[in-house]
């Protein structure tokens, strides 16, 4: 991948799938590179431009990666710092795609590339049907967009998918597409469903036998989080206007509705401030997907 500006430096926005994909790209030109790994705790030294000021001894380049760049506080002012950085190429990676003006003219500046990960639902459902494509399945556009619903957007969940289906059909490949489909969402989508039921309900000793279930048989907690998250806004909103949930199915409805009984509204209020918390624990390193959920069902 060819820079734009005539330095080797990027800064790749957009979902964890799209930093790793777009990384690999630009890693996998750069011949016998040294390649170093900083995380925003690692930038406060001199250990980054030690790195990326100094020539590589045993190989031909060298690379430093810099991820959840989101996290850095005064992220301009370390971007000025990049472009005395000549021994290096840098790659710098944020799930946010959004830069705000002082940002946006130090990366110009620096003279970074940009490559920032377009969020349009068409797009998505796109590559849903390309990774499948690529791994010998074939769905249309309809089911990959149910794929897409299920893994919330979330493409490196969808990649891991794919990669169970590869072993799971690695002997009988799939007659249909409901094959696929039902390979993916049965058990998986029952239990997360009943789970899901069971904290709107408030049972915490269900939700605690379903969550062990879960971390036995490897599930991917991270999907259950979202659909949590997406369930319980609906509750709430069931509480402040029925309108805001009423494009709901007829059986999702009753469930809410029922569930907006058993919750006071501050007692949500309280749990998305919860949900807030553990997201930036998560988004920090601070916590895992098993102890955000255990935190969560510890307030029912």
């Amino acid at each position: 991948m060819n820079s734009k500006t005539g330095k080797p430096f990027w800064y790749i926005a957009g979902s964890l799938f799209y930093q790793e994909e777009q990384s690999k790209k630009l890693l996998a030109k750069m011949e016998d590179c040294e390649t170093e790994i900083f995380n925003p705790e690692d930038l406060s030294g001199d250990s980054f431009f030690g790195f990326t000021s100094s020539a590589p001894l045993f190989s031909e380049s060298k690379a430093a990666v810099v991820k959840s760049f989101d996290s850095v506080k005064n992220s301009d002012q370390f971007i000025k710092s990049c472009a005395n950085c000549i021994e290096s190429a840098i790659i710098i990676m944020t799930e946010e795609t959004k830069t705000d003006k002082k940002l946006s003219a130090a990366l110009d500046a620096a003279g970074f590339n940009l490559l920032i990960e377009e969020s349009k639902k068409q797009d998505i459902t796109a590559r849903v049907i390309r990774m499948f494509s690529e791994a010998g399945f074939s769905i249309d556009t309809a089911a990959a967009g149910q794929i897409n619903e299920l893994f919330d957007g979330n493409l490196s969940m969808v990649k891991s998918e794919v990669d169970k289906l590869t072993a799971f059909f690695a002997y009988k490949k799939p007659q249909t597409q409901s094959d696929i489909l039902n390979a993916i969402t049965a058990k998986r989508q029952d239990n997360i469903f009943v789970f899901i039921d069971n904290f709107t309900y408030r049972k915490r000793k269900e939700c605690f036998v379903l969550l062990t279930e879960f971390i036995a048989s490897g599930e991917n907690l991270r999907i259950l989080i979202n659909l949590l998250f997406k369930r319980m806004r609906d509750v709430y909103g069931m509480q402040v206007s029925k309108d805001m949930v009423k494009e709901n199915r007829y059986f999702l409805l009753d469930r809410i509705k029922t569930g907006a009984k058993a919750w006071k509204k501050q007692e949500l209020i309280n749990l998305f401030s919860v949900f807030a918390e553990l997201d930036y624990m998560m988004k920090t390193g601070q916590t895992d997907d098993e102890a955000y959920l255990t935190r969560l069902i510890g307030l029912l």
